[in-house]
């Protein structure tokens, strides 16, 4: 079935229907005018004929013009309105976003075979099931009520996403000549992480089932109550600490759900290829040798309705040493997926720390690259500064200032100590040394320096700060507390309204950036290459990426290698794609690049050299017979 085309219609269009005529209505116009252009009266299905009756066939036809601009809809059409009416909060808070119709071909294709029994466990409004129902049609002799009774299950945590999974499948069954007067669905509505899946289904207690398929829900477990909390975190081994996505504990169903021939298929955010809370997943996965196949779509965006970089896993209970990887190149490759050609990663490669998946010669080298110190012994790597509402602390200091620096707040100009403000800079605004001389951008920092570390040879140190008492505040920076104390109501809004319970009110919202002062590296979070700034400071803070503060290796020597071709080369291979060609500068992939020793000689040649030199230096320093960026 061409699930992959034929939706024209938008979300403010079923929007707009679902105001005029309510969801009950559109459901119902839709499968009349559906049947209507099958030339299908009242149908004989019970479900079905109580469903049409409530709307006449010229209201049916009016409906279906106001969402597509034409009567006759297709059983695309239909899924795509389903989909597009669940409301925004649901989406979000549930982790509701459907999958594009040529990706569930392929998952489908991929999974489901001749006579096979599928299971979506989050079905939403029937997508995967429809897709399968049409496959096993089509790949055997039996009738479509035969496989729906059968071959075809789900369960979903919406009432309506169950009902319309029912439609849609009654439809197509229609649409092949069947029109019965039951079907004994095996669809329910039910928490599929908490359902007692034997019990529902005795085909799971009799070797599971063959194909296990879909697009679980993307939620944060803080979205979730605390009992459904403790309870997955008591039941998933693959979920035992951390804040971790309930995409993972489905993962792991499952491999529970699925016979031992048989194979899952998902779809899901990537980002379990690194993340610390996908630990215990991935350790899941490799060490039973869960993983067939990878598709991986790096930076391409999917979902319209979601900021999430997917891939597609395929796994299956038999013991290999090896499974396939696919990187898709771009978005013309998301219609042929099964044209393209993959890659074979090895199990042993894989560490459950964060996995690379790399081809023989690209891991060697970047074990290579990693053979040396270490980047997070020979620095400290720190994110900067967060107060979770940067426009209270933050101004721009004025050419001639005196002693104060001004700021304004509902409509009141007032007057803060300078000396109670310190640098700020904001990495994503700065792209080379020579925007740092004239920052004009300051911070008000009511913290207080109570120990200074001994650096020893080392041009960074660090320091300990504690947030400056209230009366301590008054007297020593009188207008700056006459300040925070105006903008209290203001900041007690941060995190959702715990910032009232801060103590004092004004610290900030998170304090790490403010432990080290002296010389770094200032880099961007998400960056195309290495984009580092060197900055020797006693007293900047920074904020809106990471800074790496030298403490065995001398700053403008780290300068050169990481801007070199080198961190390109090795970022781009083991951190994770954004869209734009983007790459994660966050400690968790910086920390593992390594620096070699070099002589006083090599370090006069990184500093005084321009980039190809460098680079090719580096290249026969590091050992590396590759093509740098």
């Amino acid at each position: 079935m061409a699930l992959s085309h034929g939706s024209e219609q938008s979300r403010a269009r079923v929007l707009d229907a679902l105001a005029e005529f309510g969801l009950d209505r559109i459901e119902a116009g839709l499968a009349r005018a559906y049947l209507d252009d099958l030339g299908v009266g009242v149908p004989a299905n019970r479900f079905l004929a109580d469903l049409v009756d409530s709307v006449a066939a010229a209201d049916a036809r009016l409906i279906a013009r106001e969402l597509l601009d034409r009567e006759s809809p297709s059983l695309v059409d239909i899924l795509r309105v389903f989909e597009l009416s669940v409301p925004e909060a649901d989406r979000e808070l549930n982790g509701v976003y459907y999958t594009p119709g040529s990706i569930v071909e392929y998952i489908v294709a991929e999974t489901v075979g001749q006579g096979d029994r599928v299971c979506d466990p989050a079905c939403g409004g029937g997508a995967f099931l429809l897709e399968a129902t049409d496959r096993l049609y089509r790949r055997t002799d039996r009738p479509v009520v035969d496989l729906l009774e059968a071959h075809v299950y789900g369960a979903d945590l919406f009432a309506n996403n169950v009902r319309q999974s029912k439609i849609l499948l009654l439809l197509y069954a229609l649409s092949r000549g069947e029109d019965p007067e039951h079907v004994e669905f095996n669809l329910v509505e039910a928490d599929s992480l908490r359902l007692d899946w034997a019990e529902t289904f005795p085909t799971v207690a009799s070797g599971g089932f063959d194909a296990v398929v879909g697009n679980p829900p993307y939620v944060r477990i803080q979205h979730q109550s605390a009992p459904t909390k403790e309870y997955l975190l008591d039941t998933y081994e693959t979920v035992e600490s951390g804040n971790f996505n309930t995409y993972i504990p489905f993962v792991e169903l499952a491999i529970q759900l699925v016979s031992t021939d048989g194979t899952v298929g998902y779809i899901t955010p990537l980002n379990y290829f690194t993340t610390l809370t996908a630990r215990d997943l991935r350790a899941f996965l490799q060490e039973n040798a869960y993983v067939r196949k990878i598709v991986d779509f790096g930076e391409l965006l999917l979902f319209e309705d979601a900021n999430t970089y997917t891939a597609i896993t395929f796994l299956d209970q038999h013991r290999k040493g090896q499974f396939q990887y696919v990187s898709v190149p771009d978005e013309s490759a998301v219609d042929a997926l099964a044209d393209l050609e993959p890659i074979t990663i090895n199990y042993s490669s894989l560490d459950p720390e964060k996995w690379r998946l790399l081809d023989d010669p690209a891991y060697e080298a970047i074990n290579t690259i990693e053979s040396y110190r270490p980047l997070d012994r020979i620095a400290d790597i720190h994110t900067g500064v967060a107060t979770l509402k940067d426009e209270v602390y933050t101004l721009v200091a004025g050419e001639h200032t005196g002693e104060y620096y001004t700021i304004p707040f509902d409509g009141e100009e007032y007057r803060v100590e300078r000396d109670l403000c310190r640098e700020l800079v904001k990495i994503p605004a700065v792209s080379d040394p020579s925007a740092l001389v004239d920052n004009r951008r300051r911070i008000i920092c009511p913290y207080r320096t109570t120990n200074w570390e001994d650096p020893g040879e080392a041009k960074t140190r660090r320091v300990e700060h504690e947030v400056i008492p209230p009366d301590d505040l008054a007297a020593t920076y009188p207008r700056a507390h006459e300040y925070l104390e105006a903008v209290r109501d203001v900041l007690a809004t941060r995190e959702n309204g715990v910032g009232a319970e801060y103590e004092p009110w004004y610290k900030y919202g998170r304090k790490q950036g403010i432990g080290f002062v002296g010389e770094r590296l200032y880099t961007p979070t998400f960056s195309d290459g290495p984009q580092f700034v060197y900055h020797d400071s006693e007293a900047a803070l920074f904020a809106n990426g990471y800074a790496v503060f030298p403490r065995e290796e001398n700053g403008a020597v780290l300068d050169a290698v990481l801007n070199s071709g080198v961190m390109d080369y090795y970022m781009r291979k083991t951190s994770k794609d954004i869209r734009g060609d983007y790459q994660c500068y966050q400690k968790n992939f910086l920390r593992r690049f390594s620096v070699p020793t070099f002589t006083p000689e090599e370090r006069e040649h990184l500093r005084s050299g321009c980039d190809k030199r460098v680079d090719a230096f580096l290249a026969e320093k590091y050992g590396l017979d590759i093509e740098l960026p």
